[in-house]
């Protein structure tokens, strides 16, 4: 299968591009799953959010997008259809979208606190800026390193890439250089 980022055609399988390795079977091995970060620098996990949670931030973030002209009004908001000519959106930062329960009851839910907690063995928080991006289809949202943004002086971080819906290839998922 050929995949495109940023219009660079890739094969899946191929010497550059393979599949993440999930980490399920290790949630209740906190020892394994911190060999597997050693060994793959990244931990690919499931299902942990609270589905219902994921569908609620989904149509938040949707009736936001749509009051900002986003969205394509002539399909039903719940399909996501750009509005010809938008190109995604950033609301990074202490913006007000991502300081809303809604948005917060996801980013920051027990589920993902919890993990953090028990993966560090140690009390977690988070940061109060938050990276939302809102990808528009044939874009990408660029090569990036999180720990140069995020890191503050420590490796003790861990960032969690929360999509909110499912993601086909066609989507150009999440896409990580080990």
């Amino acid at each position: 299968m050929i995949l495109t980022m940023n219009k660079i055609e890739m094969e899946l399988g191929g010497k550059y591009l393979g599949l993440l390795r999930e980490a399920n079977d290790l949630l209740d091995d906190q020892q394994a799953l911190h060999a597997r970060m050693e060994e793959d620098g990244y931990l690919l996990i499931r299902g942990l959010h609270n589905i219902e949670k994921v569908k609620a931030t989904r149509k938040f973030l949707l009736e936001k997008l749509d009051e900002n002209e986003q969205i394509n009004r002539s399909h039903p908001l719940d399909e996501a259809i750009p509005a010809e000519g938008k190109r995604g959106m950033f609301w990074g930062g202490n913006q007000k979208v991502t300081h809303q329960p809604t948005f917060l009851n996801l980013v920051e839910s027990p589920e993902i606190m919890n993990f953090c907690e028990d993966y560090y063995n140690a009390p977690v928080l988070t940061y109060d800026y938050k990276w939302l991006r809102v990808v528009a289809p044939g874009s990408f949202t660029g090569a990036h390193y999180d720990i140069v943004y995020m890191g503050r002086g420590t490796r003790n971080l861990l960032t969690c890439w929360t999509p909110i819906s499912d993601v086909s290839f066609d989507m150009a998922p999440l896409i990580v250089l080990v």
